[in-house]
């Protein structure tokens, strides 16, 4: 079977217009027998090449992905203090803990779990510098015992991941 574009085209195109290279790292795979091999977008890194790679990872470790658990006491936290939306919720961990990220994806499971617990409820609200309503989230007060008793143990998880992350 003959290949109609070079590896270069193939490349080319899947950059489309930008000059600047891919976040991702790109490898040839073969699919079959038959087929041409083609550049694969990936965001796995390439593997490291020297000891010394590996000592600037720990000097430079990557963000630590929060999990269902600690992105429910990540909300609970910012909500103890007042009401806010879900991609605020995002930025201010960004801002406040640039070690730790929420994905969009735990994020909707950790609200949606509050919702069905009843800690949470939501209403909209009018942002003059945006055209809809945001979805604002409110901690309900019957849970603000339960999100209070949740606050050391995970401060202290904060704290120390705070130590090792930086």
């Amino acid at each position: 079977m003959a290949c109609e574009m070079d590896e270069a085209s193939v490349a080319n195109h899947l950059r489309g217009a930008s000059q600047n290279p891919p976040l991702e790292s790109r490898n040839k795979i073969v699919f079959d027998w038959g087929s041409c091999p083609a550049p694969v977008f990936s965001r796995r890194k390439p593997s490291r090449t020297c000891l010394a790679d590996i000592e600037q990872y720990f000097h430079q470790p990557p963000p630590q992905f929060l999990d269902l658990e600690l992105a429910v006491c990540w909300i609970l936290e910012c909500l103890l203090k007042d009401d806010n939306y879900p991609s605020g919720l995002l930025q201010k961990l960004i801002r406040e803990e640039p070690q730790l990220r929420l994905s969009e994806t735990v994020l909707q499971q950790a609200l949606e779990f509050l919702e069905q617990q009843g800690s949470i409820s939501s209403y909209t609200q009018r942002c003059p510098s945006r055209g809809r309503p945001r979805r604002m989230l409110h901690l309900e007060s019957n849970a603000r015992g339960e999100a209070e008793r949740l606050m050391q143990p995970w401060r202290s998880w904060l704290d120390s991941h705070r130590f090792a992350l930086n």
